[in-house]
């Protein structure tokens, strides 16, 4: 989900209308993104040692998504 806060002060009606445009192809482009099911977020984790296997730790927000791992060599 992208979040975007836009704070309009002292701009002309002209500059409101141009912001609240692009906020609003910010919403159409990230429902593209979902359709196109493009990931949410890409990160670049450290993959650590754990007993006879390994894990990537990520934050609490992740919990109980799904992830697709590309391990580079």
């Amino acid at each position: 989900m992208v979040y975007t806060y836009v704070y309009i002060m002292e701009l002309s009606s002209k500059e409101k209308k141009k912001i609240n445009e692009l906020v609003k192809n910010l919403v159409v482009i990230n429902n593209i993104m979902k359709t196109l099911n493009v990931p949410e977020e890409v990160l670049e984790k450290e993959i650590k040692p754990f007993g006879n296997a390994s894990h990537i730790i990520l934050p609490k927000e992740y919990t109980r998504k799904k992830a697709k791992v590309i391990v580079k060599r």
